[in-house]
């Protein structure tokens, strides 16, 4: 993977999708939002990107840093998943505190060896919201099956996210073999997402309502999905690629 890659680390579809629509209030919110995360972007500090990364996502990736390379703990979730060996809560929570950690010190040198191999951050925009979608969190659409309601009916009184859409203009440059500065433009998009309506007592996803986190367009719309089983198919996504820069 090169320095530059690192940077930027089935139901029937109830959601509704605005492409290319006028800016919504939500749109207009998740891009000014997404300044600072541009502002963390150029500085390469991908301390803060990881911070700001929708929990369970992040959650996602520190198990699977924590036990990369570990054998012990690849068996031990194993066990878990098999059933054939619990944990206390206090033993549960004490394990994904110290994956988190492990996961932000790894990105934090990320960061660092960036800036020591010479990369460096010309510009990055955020355009105008590509796409907009209303979705419901998976954990609420099996409580709802489990009570028998309809699939579709998303209301105030459901659990409700929001996924935007934003494309992205990141140029870049790296030191060559001579010593020379080649500029790249890299066109792509992030993720915004955030919770919108969270009925329960308990948040589970461990988010702030109504506060915008950011993906990285590399994520794998299908892992996405685990969380959000109602996120279409054909999801609208604007080109993406790397072009020589002037």
């Amino acid at each position: 993977m090169t320095i530059a890659k690192l940077l930027i680390p089935a139901l029937i579809s109830v959601a509704t999708v605005c492409t290319a629509a006028p800016l919504t209030e939500a749109g207009r919110t998740a891009q000014e939002a997404a300044r600072q995360y541009g502002a963390a972007v150029r500085n390469c500090d991908m301390g803060w990107a990881l911070d700001s990364m929708y929990p369970p996502l992040k959650r996602t990736y520190a198990d699977r840093y924590g036990n990369s390379g570990n054998p012990e703990a690849e068996a031990a979730d194993a066990r878990r998943i098999m059933g054939t060996s619990r944990e206390s809560t206090a033993e549960a929570q004490a394990r994904m505190r110290a994956n988190e950690r492990a996961l932000r010190n790894y990105y934090v040198k990320m960061g660092q060896s960036m800036k020591s191999a010479g990369f460096k951050v010309e510009d990055f925009h955020v355009g105008t919201p590509y796409a907009e979608y209303e979705l419901t969190p998976a954990g609420s659409i099996m409580k709802q099956a489990h009570k028998g309601a309809a699939v579709d009916a998303i209301d105030d009184t459901r659990d409700r996210s929001r996924l935007i859409v934003l494309p992205t203009r990141l140029t870049f440059s790296v030191p060559d073999r001579s010593g020379n500065r080649v500029k790249v433009l890299r066109k792509g998009y992030i993720f915004a997402l955030r919770d919108e309506v969270i009925s329960s007592r308990v948040n589970a996803r461990g988010t702030q309502l109504n506060r915008w986190y950011f993906v990285d367009g590399n994520t794998n719309v299908s892992l996405l999905r685990a969380f959000f089983p109602d996120l279409p198919l054909n999801i609208s996504l604007p080109d993406s690629g790397d072009f020589p820069a002037n």
